[in-house]
């Protein structure tokens, strides 16, 4: 294929070039149709005579004409090909766009954050997001080539592991082949990588995908990527040195900007006194302006702490009421490695632990490792770990050990919030290709989602719903039908946001069509049921409540009370907490077609199933 990349126009003036790529913008003069092609090295102004007129923006097209000057007058010079332009001689549609869900042009803050994620193979179209991800993939190798220079040797672990111990709560993994056992998703590789320690690898390091079952935030995620990295023999400097090095000359590599060379280092207590947390900002106001990194070390922390009876993962994993501050493969400094043997001053012994901060964020966490086996079970013993769970906890690991573990340590840096920081986000979503919604549903695929039940005949499980989870009113819509055993259609689609939206994209009728209206009768809320081609007769419906007075409840009044948006809203208000009335038109259906909870779904099921189930009060 002779393509010719954007990029590459400017320096083949007078030749005739063929160009793929996205319709950025179009403008029509006439007779003359102008368009800005975009690949992924740029974009370029195209003109065509009595062409291009029905090409809509975003459409994926293939253009052949002549690269030409502009006039002086028509340089733009904001763009890299701002001094050229293609005479289209002839184009081809390959695949034409539609109206598209979400504006792509603009930084698209101003767009509802679970609607972006949702259309995120659109929202990446956006100049900001398309640099976000480059910056990503150069940072990664920039690492990669800097540690392969340092004789690291790249080595992927296991996804599929066993549960382990270091501070948050594990996803489980049912096995198949022996029912009511489970594998666990790693929190990361720590014990994989000591193990490669012992086998020789000596420096070892990957981009691991990591997994912990924790409380979202906006630089939190249930899964992550960090860069980890184990060296054998060496010392707490020795590991920190290479680790900033290797931070430094990546920084370098895309244009981030240093505060300082050389990092500096603060004990925790120093922190704490000087700071009153362990993740700290040292940069000034400029500094903040210019997007300056500003990394510091933060060391000797207690290896110990009492447990937080409020965090579940602290009171799981301990049994003495000790637990670790960072995890329990950490060696505490030589000083203090008798009193950790023998279970003593526990409240003082300091651990080699370091961690590297950045514009008060952590971004990185290691420590010299625990290699001989007494010691590593001389902190589970403190933990109040009997020697038989202490086995069935890192059996393997002391095994491993008793063979010859030389001395390590290493570290583990989020990629995402060093992109996050490099690329000046606010967010860890806005450096991550697909990640979570805020409520931990990944947004494009729909996970969490049920599981049919020969999925799970076959894993042996039985779901119960506990008493305390709490289902969105989607998942109970799906839940009812399922438990009254009806047919029913379940289709995915644009989201529509309007009666008429949604008749058009499941192509029925207007009048098959639910419209869910949440009505505020005197203090109290209801929701109404109607064909979406008629309109509510309030009087009736006032008379029937028996209501003093009946309005139509506030966008921000329905999103309080329901928890959805207005043009989601179902019609099963026992979803939603509340009472359904519906129209008489609607049993002129059959089959009755709504939004069940989502913008971008539909359900049909005839209507005499939905009155087995609903029970709703219909209003003559």
């Amino acid at each position: 294929m002779n393509r010719t990349m954007v990029g590459e126009s400017v320096e083949m003036v007078g030749k005739t070039v063929t160009l793929m790529g996205w319709v950025d913008t179009k403008r029509d003069h006439g007779k003359l149709t102008f368009i800005d092609l975009r690949d992924r090295t740029g974009i370029i102004q195209s003109v065509g005579f009595n062409k291009m007129g029905e090409l809509s923006v975003e459409s994926v097209v293939t253009i052949t004409g002549t690269v030409k000057l502009r006039g002086e007058r028509y340089i733009n010079p904001a763009t890299p090909t701002g001094t050229v332009e293609i005479e289209v001689e002839s184009y081809e549609v390959v695949n034409k766009a539609g109206e598209l869900p979400i504006h792509v042009q603009g930084d698209g803050l101003d767009i509802n954050e679970e609607h972006r994620l949702k259309y995120r193979y659109l929202d990446m179209r956006r100049e900001r997001m398309a640099k976000t991800m480059r910056l990503r993939s150069t940072y990664s190798h920039a690492l990669r080539k800097a540690l392969i220079a340092r004789d690291f040797c790249e080595i992927e672990t296991p996804i599929l592991s066993k549960a382990t111990m270091e501070g948050a709560r594990d996803f489980l993994v049912p096995s198949r082949f022996q029912p009511g056992k489970f594998y666990a998703l790693p929190q990361s590789p720590q014990q994989y990588k000591q193990l490669l320690m012992v086998a020789g690898i000596e420096r070892y390091f990957q981009l691991a995908r990591c997994f912990r079952d924790e409380d979202l935030r906006a630089d939190r995620g249930f899964e992550f990527t960090q860069l980890d990295l184990e060296m054998s023999f060496v010392e707490r400097d020795d590991v920190m040195a290479t680790v900033e090095d290797v931070v430094k000359e990546s920084v370098q590599a895309v244009g981030g900007k240093l505060q300082k060379e050389s990092f500096p280092v603060y004990t925790y207590k120093e922190a704490m006194d000087q700071f009153g947390a362990d993740k700290f900002d040292l940069r000034t106001e400029e500094e903040k302006k210019e997007g300056t990194l500003a990394f510091a070390w933060v060391v000797d922390f207690p290896m110990f702490k009492k447990v937080d009876k409020g965090d579940a993962a602290e009171v799981r994993d301990s049994k003495s009421g000790w637990t670790f501050t960072h995890n329990p493969f950490s060696s505490p400094k030589p000083e203090h490695l008798e009193w950790q043997l023998h279970g003593e001053h526990i409240d003082e012994i300091v651990t080699t632990q370091y961690d590297l901060i950045c514009n008060g964020y952590e971004v990185g966490g290691g420590s010299i490792r625990a290699h001989d086996p007494a010691l590593l079970a001389a902190t589970y013993k403190i933990m109040g770990y009997s020697e038989e769970e202490t086995q069935q906890s890192v059996g393997p690991m002391l095994e491993a050990f008793s063979y010859g573990a030389p001395p390590h340590g290493g570290i583990g840096l989020g990629l995402d919030r060093l992109v996050m920081l490099l690329s000046q986000q606010s967010s860890l979503k806005e450096a991550i290709p697909f990640p979570m919604t805020s409520t931990g549903r990944t947004a494009i695929m729909d996970a969490p989602a049920l599981a049919n039940a020969e999925q799970l005949a076959e894993l042996g499980l039985h779901v119960q719903v506990a008493s305390n989870q709490v289902l969105s009113p989607y998942e109970k819509i799906l839940q009812k039908l399922k438990n009254a055993a009806v047919t029913f259609e379940h289709h995915e689609h644009a989201a529509v946001f309007t009666s008429e939206e949604a008749a058009k994209v499941r192509g029925e009728s207007l009048h098959q069509g639910s419209k869910a209206l949440v009505l505020k009768a005197d203090s109290a809320y209801v929701l109404y049921v109607l064909p979406g081609d008629l309109r509510a007769d309030f009087e009736k419906i006032q008379n029937h409540i028996g209501a003093k007075k009946l309005s139509m409840a506030s966008k921000e009044d329905v999103k309080e009370k329901t928890g959805l948006e207005v043009g989601s809203i179902p019609p099963f208000g026992s979803a939603i907490g509340l009472q359904t009335y519906v129209d008489p038109a609607l049993a002129e259906n059959e089959t009755i077609f709504f939004n069940p909870g989502r913008h971008d779904r539909t359900i049909g099921m005839k209507y005499a199933d939905f009155v087995q189930i609903e029970k709703p009060i219909v209003i003559q």
